[in-house]
């Protein structure tokens, strides 16, 4: 097999698992969305801040083999201003655009918020976490 038909197979088996991941953060979101709006509005210390709105090299594999553009960051913003995708009612992008390790930070009011719901809910969530994990990663290999 040549080189270019095994770098194409490669981009699309990316391409396939990224979107498989996208699908993972849509299916997880809901449910974190519902505990992220009874948690956070009264939060007095927001963990949304600069530092943890950048990308790693990994969040980047997932953005690039969706073919999206990274969002610009803002060089004159601290580490510890808000983030600059925090907006009044929380975060502006989407669950899956969003860099991973703000996906799945747990504080722990929202983490017993989470564990306090419909015992089946909780079980189903953390199944479709371990999913995704799984494909993030299958895609990062």
């Amino acid at each position: 097999m040549n080189k270019d038909k095994e770098g194409c197979m490669q981009a699309d088996k990316q391409k396939e698992l990224a979107n498989e991941l996208k699908n993972a953060f849509d299916a997880v979101s809901p449910f974190i969305e519902k505990h992220t709006s009874i948690v956070c509005p009264t939060c007095e210390t927001v963990c949304c801040i600069n530092k943890h709105g950048n990308y790693d090299s990994n969040d980047l594999v997932f953005i690039e083999a969706l073919g999206m553009e990274v969002p610009r960051y803002s060089p004159d913003r601290k580490d510890t201003d808000p983030c600059r995708f925090l907006k009044e009612h929380g975060c502006s992008l989407e669950r899956w655009v969003r860099p991973y390790r703000c996906t799945f930070f747990f504080c722990d009011l929202l983490l017993k918020s989470l564990e306090g719901d419909n015992a089946k809910l909780f079980r189903a969530f953390t199944e479709f976490l371990k999913h995704l994990v799984s494909v993030r990663q299958q895609l990062l290999e």
